[in-house]
């Protein structure tokens, strides 16, 4: 390690939050001030402490320790008021109960040199105090992990450009502000590189992380209530149906501003498409996508099903592999221009995540028989109907026309309609549920209508 060309290429912030940790304090800032780099800046940040926070950071004036006091009562705020007070290149985010082993800095930016889109450098964590348990971190950022919780914890060393890009540290109460700001930062673009550095994590009975286990919802700590999310609609043309779905769009109850809107028509028709274009500049949703391509024949959706089963099939797996690469959101919803959800589907279908939860399925009936678009697996890893329960319960997948899924796994999917099954949502849910054993649920009280005709409702 080069330390006099670390120095000459980037200069760091080490930024210290303390609520009532002045006890730690001393230690977080002697550890801040032995690193092999030198920080640019050292600032502790007092929120709202009734302790001596103050006094203990005052001590260290004469070293260049600056002291920030506010009374935001909120981790996120805190952090920005920092991230307002420097101009260094990379910042370390230190909670003040924590230390920094003293080549935590160099390895840092060592990490980030060597790879000029990673925006976020995370360590190995030694835990003390309660736990001496050793947290290694793998070499490559398991998506997988991150996307069903936080593996990257605040300390990880992040390019300040990337946390501009995003509007700094997530605010909102309830919410885990670490995992939410590091999903900003890589739907961006930026990418995560593992550190050398090795970050010393107090264990004690008042850790920041055990108020995520107090009882708010998964769904509300991800933020998907409350963070941007994407509609995905493929319009085959049907004339009959583009007013029922229009009016479920106009009407739904999650805010437009918050959603993507990204229309794909598959339609033969010009007046159709004119007509759907028309519509989705006026729409008011917060950002919108439309495009048209040819997947199958004109008409196609509409011919009995039993002649144009795979062809059908063909279509939709390029229409979910076109959607997959669009997606930047969290949670995508998935609708079909043939059914009809409640108007308040995507909320109760995001709110029913949790660890682990793949999708969550709204229900629709099959085309012809009276049978929910839902099924288990045999030992075999054959899809079985599932009988009608009631509930949020776990299933072996669904259709398609109602449904709230992962973006990062469909962003890592390839929708296929062969092999083994030569049919795009059930080869799906045999590959991440049956194989992978992710949870698919679904909400047997969010009823859908599926139609067939302007007069034939299922």
């Amino acid at each position: 390690m080069n330390l006099g060309l670390l120095k000459s290429h980037r200069t760091v912030a080490v930024i210290i939050v303390s609520h009532n940790y002045g006890r730690y304090l001393s230690y977080a800032i002697e550890s801040a001030l032995a690193q092999t780099i030198r920080p640019l800046d050292i600032i502790v940040v007092d929120d709202a402490s009734a302790d001596d926070t103050r006094e203990v950071a005052m001590r260290y004036a004469a070293k260049g320790v600056s002291y920030l006091h506010g009374d935001w009562k909120n981790v996120g705020r805190a952090r920005n008021a920092a991230l307002a007070q420097t101009k260094a290149d990379l910042l370390v985010f230190l909670d003040a109960d924590d230390l920094l082993h003293p080549q935590y800095c160099a390895c840092g930016i060592e990490a980030l040199l060597k790879k000029q889109d990673a925006a976020i450098a995370y360590p190995d964590h030694q835990c003390f105090g309660n736990s001496k348990e050793y947290l290694r971190r793998p070499e490559t950022l398991d998506w997988q992990r991150f996307d069903d919780s936080n593996s990257m914890s605040a300390v990880s060393m992040v390019r300040r450009d990337a946390l501009v890009q995003v509007g700094g540290w997530n605010e909102s109460p309830h919410q885990h502000a670490d995992w939410i700001t590091w999903r900003r930062v890589l739907a961006l673009g930026w990418k995560t590189v593992k550190s050398k550095g090795l970050h010393f994590y107090r264990m004690h009975d008042k850790n920041m992380h055990r108020s995520y286990e107090s009882g708010i919802p998964y769904s509300v700590r991800a933020g998907f209530l409350t963070e941007p999310t994407t509609f995905c609609l493929s319009l085959s043309g049907r004339t009959w149906a583009w007013p029922l779905t229009r009016e479920f769009l106009e009407k739904q109850t999650f805010p437009r501003s918050l959603i993507h809107l990204i229309l794909l028509d598959t339609s033969h028709d010009v007046a159709f498409s004119r007509e759907v274009r028309s519509w989705l500049a006026a729409s008011g949703y917060g950002s919108t996508t439309y495009l048209h391509r040819t997947v199958g024949r004109s008409g196609i959706a509409d011919l009995p099903r039993e002649e144009v089963a795979q062809e059908v099939r063909d279509a939709c797996a390029t229409i979910y592999n076109v959607f997959s690469r669009l997606v930047q959101t969290p949670l995508v919803f998935l609708l079909e221009d043939d059914v009809v959800p409640p108007l308040d589907a995507f909320l109760k279908l995001a709110g029913s995540f949790t660890y682990n939860v793949l999708s969550v399925s709204g229900v629709y009936r099959h085309r012809h028989r009276d049978q929910a678009v839902v099924w288990d697996w045999t030992k075999e890893g054959k899809p079985v109907d599932s009988p009608n329960r009631t509930g949020v319960e776990r299933s072996g997948g669904s259709g398609f026309g109602c449904l709230v899924i992962r973006g990062e796994v469909l962003r890592h999917s390839v929708f296929r309609s062969g092999p083994p099954l030569y049919n795009y949502d059930q080869d799906f849910y045999h590959d991440w549920v049956f194989e992978k054993g992710k949870i698919a649920l679904v909400d047997w009280g969010c009823v859908c209508r599926h139609f067939l005709s302007p007069t034939q409702w299922r």
